[in-house]
């Protein structure tokens, strides 16, 4: 019998389970993928617009070479941070079902290494974020090979035509990166004007644009993807142009279906899971759910920064009621 199973190895994941470890409790982390899995799917070389000791864990400091992390520096970091603490976390395992009630629930799960596990627990901590599901177009051509719904590098793109599909710092970036490894870059906005962009991002795109590197059709949405082209809607009239490769760069979303599945309340407009505040417990009693998951869709009020908080909050609870 576990104290606490902790499901999903991010950063709050983490943090939850250092504050779990220093109590004393019995905890096990799993992790469907492998340890700060969104940050490994980050863009190759991402700096971070936080500094070190906003994303860094307990009493282990994050080294940097530069001003801000990257990307690769914050990885090292965290496997580092699980090394150095000796953290209880088994990574490639899927949670499948959650069963039982508060101080006797039952974890099924699917180990890559072990096949089917079964574990029992007196309290769920769900840290999974809330970037499983990607926010769809639902528009035919979708499920193409070429249509990728995150960015990873430009060098692949070289030569080709590119749709960035968005307006925010993430498609933003994305364009400016794939035009500076030379591909031919166009951005569909369904907004007329570009907004919520990091300040030192806009004028490279403003000057892209202006120059005629990137092209921004504004004001327009998607209606067709095709093998060689794409069609857009631009206010009533559809345009198609040629096309190699698409980035949807609308975003993603918690999975919802799974927090469901395990009884917990979600509200229906924002995604947002039912759950005190001070606490972190959900609906369901025995039950937290903690980091950015929390805010459900609107995931950018809640960032590693203050997710990290999240785990202390939930730990003195369960230990006040713990038996």
């Amino acid at each position: 019998m576990y104290d606490a199973i902790i499901i999903g190895a991010g950063p709050a994941g983490l943090a939850v389970a250092y504050e779990a470890q220093k109590a004393g409790l019995n905890y096990l982390v799993v992790e469907r993928q492998c340890i700060v899995h969104t940050i490994y799917q980050f863009p190759t070389g991402l700096v971070f617009y936080s500094t070190p000791e906003l994303i860094s864990l307990g009493d282990v400091p994050l080294i940097i070479q530069g001003l801000k992390p990257t990307r690769e520096e914050a990885l090292n970091y965290y496997l580092k941070f699980v090394e150095t603490k000796k953290l209880n976390v088994n990574t490639y395992e899927e949670v499948s079902s959650i069963s039982g009630t508060n101080g006797s629930f039952t974890i099924c799960t699917i180990s890559k290494r072990d096949g089917p596990q079964f574990y029992h627990a007196r309290k769920i901590i769900v840290a999974t974020g809330a970037f499983d599901t990607a926010n769809l177009l639902h528009v035919p051509g979708e499920q193409l090979p070429k249509v990728f719904h995150q960015f990873k590098e430009a060098h692949p793109y070289f030569g080709c035509d590119v749709l960035v599909i968005g307006g925010k710092s993430s498609a933003v970036e994305t364009a400016l990166a794939l035009y500076r490894s030379g591909a031919r870059v166009t951005i569909s906005y369904r907004n007329r004007k570009f907004n919520g962009i990091k300040y030192w991002v806009l004028p490279d795109l403003e000057n892209r644009i202006r120059e005629g590197t990137i092209t921004a059709i504004m004001g327009s949405s998607i209606k067709e993807i095709g093998q060689t082209e794409v069609t857009l809607e631009v206010e009533g009239t559809l345009r198609t142009i040629p096309n190699d490769f698409v980035f949807s760069m609308t975003g993603h979303g918690p999975d919802v279906s799974f927090l469901k599945d395990s009884g917990i309340e979600v509200k229906s407009d924002n995604n947002v899971p039912i759950h005190n505040p001070d606490t972190f417990e959900s609906s369901v009693p025995g039950i937290y759910v903690i980091g950015v998951i929390t805010t459900g869709n609107v995931s950018s009020d809640i960032f590693i920064e203050n997710s990290r908080l999240h785990g202390t909050k939930a730990i003195e609870h369960i230990l006040s009621n713990i038996t």
